[in-house]
């Protein structure tokens, strides 16, 4: 063969002299004939040697493109791009300008994809998405018998969409029919070390009969198993994968639509002369062509500061965080539906607290006063609730007649009791019970606490502060929502329940039931 580079096509030619015999594998050409299809818009109309391509001005200048090098009886990684013809596996690899033979070798000429990188770790439901999408792919090569190969985090990327895709193919192999089992096994187990590398997902070692039961709060499926069962062989077809990785990307993407009855009730309580306590209570249900969408936003937040301050305070806290919530989420949900991702929720719950603790903090700075406030909130998706929490407003989930608290108390004697100096029953009567160590408005970016709750038929959410829970202890807030079904009526008998036992503190409650 020659020594110097081999032009394949009359217009590709290896931008570096091939050794003898040619190797197999990827290399780099250059285009030295760009004006037989431009780069830009792929306009075959140009005239030899034409500088600027008359559909649409791109510089029709001498390119470098990545290829692979093949024998064409024999033909392997990207050089088996063109029989398949799905597109969704085409979207998936690099795209092929031209592919050419000379002698017994075939030239693949492919446009470089140029994939932003991906942004590991991700996010459980991310790597669901990502993970249906490669299985998908392996389904389509395993049907005319190809094998993806070996692949690492480093060979994937991010397309101009966000979805993923391979930067090379150059792995891509023909298998025979003796070797289809290993091979495609192989392909899947690769499957899971990309996606338990993606997600940092812990490797679970135990025998199948090992396994404890999952607590029945939490969906029993999870990709941890998936990824198990991959390598213990007990999931040994793309297809079976693909149908187990989509099923539970749908379930985390689309909430049960649960109904949402909300009641709310504040007072100023039998102590204090006027109410620093704030609520926000918000509820939407959509529906239409059978199909219902439900929504709510539910915000309990306490002021601080002195008169005309604390009020101040937890006003600014309800209406920034509802505003943000509204802005970036619910407004686009009445414009269109939009799947459920619990990483983008509770970073937008985040944000909310923060834009709130942000207007507080420059109130106060302009007032010259150290105004602050707790805040404790849920934005409930049909079935799914992310919840936050700074200060010692509380959220609890009630669920077959007991309350169990959520949220956790960024107080002082909460702090005592975690450090073993209390008992928790000494924190209704502590002398410094009302010392709060987080609050809106004390610092640039306060640490905020999230939660994330999976609801069910007969559950309630009961949001209150400190005035509330303080005055009436759990007993008597479970023995008043059990028998009172009416939301708003059973908050109403909260406040007054509060106020019987003495009133000490303002007091703020929203008691929300969820329903099919």
């Amino acid at each position: 063969m020659e020594a110097h580079p081999p032009l394949f096509a009359d217009r590709f030619a290896p931008t570096h002299p091939l050794s003898d015999p040619w190797p197999v594998g990827p290399l780099e050409v250059r285009d030295l004939a760009p004006w037989q299809q431009c780069w830009a818009c792929g306009s075959t109309a140009n005239e030899a040697n034409e500088s600027y391509c008359i559909d649409c001005g791109a510089a029709l200048e001498v390119r470098t493109y990545p290829a692979f090098l093949s024998i064409r009886a024999d033909p392997k990684g990207p050089a088996l791009i063109p029989r398949l013809a799905d597109p969704l596996a085409r979207a998936m690899l690099p795209d092929v300008l031209e592919q050419c033979d000379l002698d017994e070798m075939q030239l693949t000429v492919l446009i470089d994809p140029e994939l932003k990188p991906l942004p590991v770790p991700v996010d459980e439901t991310t790597a669901l998405v990502f993970g249906t999408a490669l299985a998908q792919l392996l389904v389509i090569l395993h049907s005319v018998g190809i094998s993806l190969g070996t692949l690492t985090i480093d060979d994937l990327g991010l397309n101009s969409v966000d979805q993923i895709a391979l930067r090379h193919a150059d792995r891509l192999r023909l298998v025979s029919d003796d070797e289809r089992t290993s091979a495609f096994q192989a392909d899947l187990r690769t499957l899971a070390d990309v996606l338990e590398r993606m997600t940092e997902t812990p490797r679970i070692t135990q025998r199948l009969d090992e396994i404890t039961p999952i607590d029945n709060d939490q969906p029993g499926e999870n990709l941890g198993t998936i990824l198990r069962q991959i390598r213990t062989g007990e999931l040994a077809d793309a297809t079976a994968v693909l149908n187990r990785l989509s099923a539970l990307r749908d379930e985390r993407m689309h909430p049960v639509p649960l109904l949402q009855l909300a009641g709310s009730y504040t007072d100023t309580g039998m102590v204090r002369d006027h109410n620093e306590d704030s609520l926000f209570k918000f509820t939407l249900c959509l529906e239409n062509n059978g199909q219902r969408q439900s929504w709510g936003l539910y915000i309990v937040a306490d002021g601080m500061g002195g008169h005309a301050a604390g009020e101040v305070a937890s006003g600014l806290a309800i209406r920034h965080a509802a505003r943000t919530i509204i802005d970036s989420y619910l407004q686009q949900m009445l414009s269109g539906q939009r799947l459920y991702h619990e990483a983008e929720m509770r970073s937008l719950v985040q944000q909310a607290v923060l834009e709130a603790n942000a207007a507080i903090a420059s109130e106060g700075r302009a007032q010259a006063n150290d105004m602050g406030s707790t805040i404790t909130m849920a934005l409930v998706i049909g079935d799914r609730a992310v919840i936050a929490n700074v200060g010692d407003s509380r959220t609890y989930l009630y669920r077959d007649g007991k309350l169990h608290r959520i949220t956790k108390d960024h107080s002082l004697v909460m702090r005592l009791v975690e450090l073993g100096h209390l008992q928790e029953d000494d924190i209704y009567t502590h002398p410094q019970r009302n010392a709060v160590l987080r609050s809106l408005g004390d610092r640039k970016e306060p640490q905020v606490d999230l939660f994330s709750l999976r609801l069910r038929p007969g559950d309630a959410l009961l949001l209150c502060s400190d005035g509330q829970w303080e005055m009436t202890r759990d007993p008597l807030m479970e023995r008043i929502i059990a028998e009172e079904a009416d939301p708003q009526q059973a908050s109403k008998m909260l406040v007054e329940a509060a106020n019987q036992a003495g009133g000490e503190d303002n007091i703020a409650v929203i008691l929300v039931r969820l329903s099919l």
